[in-house]
């Protein structure tokens, strides 16, 4: 079962969709406020094994849910995407260390995250975990390219997606490649001005925005995808659903060591520390063509093992089992037996 902020009630392939009468403005749901009593009835009619939180653990939203599991003796456990630490207000805050403290588990969408979270809660089983999984993507055909190693980068040019990095990179490559961006953004005449003093405008096609639905037919014309994030005081990349996609399409990744960006490609990409590294896995990926290929298809795979529907509901039905099957739960707190290992 399924609880939602509003909408109406429905049933899809066996899960029960519950809308719960909210109050706030829609535009800023993490300050949106649920109604504790329909929380409340909702857990006292379906009374389920276990609850999982997905509004943050500071949000009223957050506490209301966790505070009516308690009442009614359920175990929960709680799911962040929030991946740098940062300062809250008193009353989130408040909220924050309440809710954490009785959790029974905390999931991260990465393990930035998930350290936050298991930082507050020391006591509850933690796991990484996808939010949602993918639809298995078909390969599309890869023609042989007469124009050497054919490089992709999508995403908002901004600082801190590290285009700059990308095309200080190039510069430095010998041999036929061409690169293709996709995205707009305030930095992109500054980085065609680059492109033209680095000598590369001739190499490089600007193709504009293209919404992320409607790449799945593009894939098919590039050997590689260059993920270049730079992490900032305020901002890091904790997840990358486009990368995923190029990975479903067997592209071959290669992506900066900040944020979620490694544990995303883990053995099946190259991971770099700065431009100079970049560089030097772009020329041997254009010396050897076939090793683009051979990494693109163990990026598919670990995708269908890892980040599918399938996959993704197996791993989160497995932690959840381990939560059960490891807790003593009271009225007021959660208590986790030591496992064996432990002990």
């Amino acid at each position: 079962m399924v609880a939602l902020p509003g909408g109406d009630a429905g049933l899809d392939s066996g899960v029960r969709f519950t809308p719960i009468p909210v109050s706030g403005e829609s535009g800023s749901p993490e300050t949106l406020r649920w109604n504790p009593r329909a929380i409340r009835r909702l857990l006292s009619d379906f009374h389920p094994a276990l609850v999982q939180i997905e509004e943050p653990p500071g949000s009223p939203a957050g506490m209301a849910t966790a505070a009516a599991a308690r009442r009614s003796k359920i175990p929960y456990v709680l799911f962040s995407w929030e991946s740098l630490s940062r300062k809250r207000g008193f009353l989130e805050n408040r909220r924050y260390r309440s809710t954490l403290a009785h959790a029974a588990g905390v999931i991260g969408g990465n393990r930035l995250a998930r350290d936050l979270l298991a930082r507050e809660a020391p006591g509850a089983h933690a796991a990484v975990l996808p939010q949602t999984g993918l639809s298995p993507a078909a390969v599309l055909p890869r023609a042989v390219s007469g124009t050497g190693l054919r490089i992709a980068f999508v995403g908002r040019l901004v600082p801190e997606r590290g285009a700059e990095m990308l095309l200080r990179a190039c510069a430095q490559l010998l041999g036929a490649w061409t690169l293709t961006v996709v995205g707009t953004g305030p930095e992109q005449e500054p980085l065609e001005a680059l492109a033209e003093r680095l000598g590369l405008a001739s190499r490089i096609r600007w193709a504009g925005g293209i919404p992320l639905a409607d790449l799945g037919g593009h894939w098919g014309a590039f050997d590689c995808l260059v993920v270049p994030s730079q992490q900032t005081p305020a901002w890091v990349e904790r997840s990358s659903p486009m990368l995923l996609q190029a990975m479903a399409h067997g592209v071959a990744p290669i992506v900066s060591s900040t944020g979620a960006l490694p544990e995303l490609v883990g053995n099946a990409g190259i991971v770099v520390p700065d431009t100079e590294a970049l560089a030097l896995a772009l020329q041997e990926l254009l010396a050897e063509p076939a090793r683009a290929h051979a990494l693109g298809q163990r990026a598919r795979q670990r995708v269908l093992e890892e980040f599918v529907d399938a996959a993704v509901a197996q791993r989160t039905l497995a932690f959840w089992e381990v939560v059960l099957a490891a807790g003593q739960y009271s009225s007021g707190s959660a208590t986790r037996r030591p496992s064996r290992a432990e002990r």
